[in-house]
């Protein structure tokens, strides 16, 4: 199983998503940085800044899991060998508990203003989404994230 952060918007989100995929055991994870918030400041002590706010906001992650940059994410959609399954805040996707999980899946994860594109959506082999039962009609980027990795994780090790 891999995962992909599709242009995310927000350090702290990202940084919490990279944590958690660690976390449950990934050893690589994919981001389009479309916003550039991987790209280090051109001075030194701002890149040694952002390294050590890295390590701190991944409480030491970033150490143990590969960041892998996307330049350009529909070539590597279209060149991936197994499922391309996105997160959608629409309950025409599936059900993240009915959804059953392959080991060769990738777990898409959109920006936290937009979520995926259209383009994207459209070379996706299935959708999932997480039911709302409050009036709150989504969650944080990173809280879903870590709803569906372990979701994704507890049924695939079954």
């Amino acid at each position: 199983m891999d995962l992909l952060l599709y242009a995310p918007e927000y350090r702290p989100n990202m940084s919490s998503m990279i944590r958690s995929a660690e976390f449950f055991g990934f050893k690589r994870i994919y981001i389009y940085d479309q916003n550039s918030l991987l790209t280090p400041p051109d001075n030194k002590k701002g890149r040694a800044n952002m390294e050590h706010m890295a390590r701190v906001w991944t409480a030491g992650a970033v150490n143990h899991i590969e960041i892998i940059i996307l330049e350009d994410p529909i070539d590597f959609l279209q060149n991936y060998a197994g499922r391309k399954v996105g997160t959608l805040v629409n309950e025409q996707a599936q059900h993240l508990n009915d959804f059953s999980w392959q080991a060769e899946d990738l777990i898409l994860f959109g920006s936290e203003k937009d979520g995926l594109p259209e383009e994207v959506i459209q070379s996706l082999d299935a959708t999932v989404y997480i039911p709302s039962f409050g009036h709150t009609d989504c969650l944080n980027v990173a809280v879903s994230f870590g709803i569906v990795v372990e979701k994704a994780m507890q049924h695939h090790q079954r």
